[in-house]
């Protein structure tokens, strides 16, 4: 477990020595909600995890308490899965149990635009101040802190990484955590926080900012309170890691929707682009493309230029990817004629083309791929590499020596680009074909695992790579100046 170096105050709630669920339910049938929490805190490896239920001694194995007080070990962090009106109770007893933070799953506060339920959310927020506990919430999913052995999901990877992502959205932070983990990305933190009438997006991305388990920041904003606060916090980390920011309700109907849902203002979108722009962060317009920017940063798809070398199998693929690519804003340079002369070489003059992109069947030859990629990623006019794998042949049967020439590829690939220090970006589509889908999907894993950024079509990646470049511009501009 790494902590700061010095105790931060956000620390004791992502590393709890016991955790209590007040209203666990009885029923653990559900993956979400008071049935599921013990399933995720088990899955987490939680060594302290206590259910409070009066109308239960036991659940999931687990002895389960009356009330709070009866817990004989340690509780710093409680999640609460009780009615609203019964929240201020609650937070007497957790006060004298020695309770440091409280995520509230419970929702029915400001976010119904009742003025009685604003009240008593602001009758939480004040008491909460007064008796020292920090609450998560309300009307969110709470923490993914894989170190803290604390998890809002079950099967989410139990080892940490270098990514913390923070969400006023539940479902994104699931979105983020497993989509992220399938290619490649672990989490050093990942938070939902709802209502934030605590814990803030500026205090989280502070925290985040000299975290030294933290390398790179995502965070999916509705609004906040100080907007000013959280653009100096937003300032301030992105000049020391890289931040990707989702805002949510820029536009009239997604505003709208964001009242509703965490009872937040959302802000204009011109002045989101002019914050993104003036502190480097980089505004993506949705999930998928948070997590093909996070894939690119954690798994070095910078490219060094704009000009691309695009390497596929497949002729109306190649053109599409070419076109794909230049939409994006980046550049498909002729090759050298040294370079063709290379990949002729080694490419059959049938139903190919070498001139960028360069339509190859060598992908599929484990003698070829390696003078492919060589010749490719040498060749002066190209800073960096775009290569689709795994097409679509309708139905196919995969043997085992199918298998393991994948991973021959999968390891050609990643030697590759270590040989050249080239920006390599590898595309794997997703089918809908039960049999390629599921050899597809099993081969994106396997990229994953060996560590190369994975994309689901030439176009993400085109995309992913396009924002890299812009944000490494900046960067280093500003080390310049």
């Amino acid at each position: 477990m790494t902590q700061h170096a010095a105790p931060h105050p956000l620390d004791p709630i992502f590393y709890p020595r016991g955790v209590a669920v007040v209203g666990a339910s009885r029923d653990s049938s559900s993956a979400r909600g008071p049935g599921g929490w013990i399933a995720s805190l088990t899955d987490a490896g939680q060594p302290n995890i206590y259910p409070v239920n009066p109308k239960a001694t036991e659940i999931d194995g687990l002895p389960c308490y009356a009330r709070l007080t009866d817990i004989p070990g340690p509780v710093d962090h409680v999640i609460s899965a009780i009615p609203a009106q019964y929240v201020l109770p609650m937070l007497e007893v957790a006060a004298k149990s020695g309770v440091r933070s409280i995520h509230l799953f419970t929702a029915g506060f400001a976010e119904t635009g009742m003025s009685d339920r604003l009240e008593l959310q602001e009758q939480l927020r004040s008491r909460a101040a007064e008796l020292g506990i920090r609450l998560i919430g309300p009307n969110c999913m709470g923490l993914y802190v894989p170190d803290g052995r604390v998890s809002f999901a079950q099967e989410l990877p139990t080892d940490s990484g270098p990514v913390a992502f923070f969400s006023q959205s539940g479902t994104n932070a699931n979105d983020a955590a497993y989509n992220g983990a399938v290619r490649g990305l672990r989490f050093s933190k990942v938070v939902s926080f709802g209502n934030a009438i605590d814990v803030s997006a500026s205090e989280l991305i502070d925290y985040a900012a000299a975290d030294p388990q933290t390398e790179l920041i995502g965070a999916y904003i509705e609004g906040m309170q100080d907007a000013r606060q959280f653009f100096r916090s937003l300032r301030h980390a992105a000049a020391e890691k890289p931040v990707a920011i989702l805002k949510g309700g820029l536009l009239p109907s997604g505003s709208r929707a964001t009242q509703s849902h965490t009872a937040s203002l959302a802000g204009s979108g011109q002045i989101w682009s002019a914050a993104a722009r003036q502190t480097n962060a980089v505004l993506v317009h949705n999930m998928q493309e948070m997590v093909d920017l996070l894939v690119g940063w954690r798994f070095r798809a910078v490219p060094a230029g704009p000009r691309i070398g695009l390497v596929v199998g497949g002729g109306g693929i190649s053109v599409q990817g070419a076109d794909d690519v230049e939409r994006e804003g980046l550049e498909l340079p002729a090759l050298s004629e040294d370079t063709l002369r290379r990949l002729g070489d080694v490419t059959p003059l049938a139903g190919t083309g070498i001139r960028n992109p360069v339509d190859t069947m060598s992908l599929w030859d484990g003698r070829s791929l390696k003078p492919t990629l060589d010749a490719v990623a040498e060749d002066p006019s190209v800073d960096a590499i775009i290569m689709q794998v795994g097409m679509n042949w309708g139905v196919n049967r995969y043997d085992l020596d199918q298998i393991e020439a994948r991973r021959g590829m999968i390891e050609q690939i990643a030697s590759a680009r270590e040989r050249h220090g080239i920006a390599l970006s590898v595309v794997v589509p997703i089918q809908l074909d039960h049999s390629s889908g599921r050899m597809n999907a099993e081969m994106a894993g396997m990229m994953s695992e060996a560590g190369l950024p994975v994309y689901y079509s030439i176009r993400d990646a085109a995309r992913a790579m396009r924002r890299l470049l812009t944000w490494s511009d900046k960067r280093a501009e500003r080390a310049a100046t």
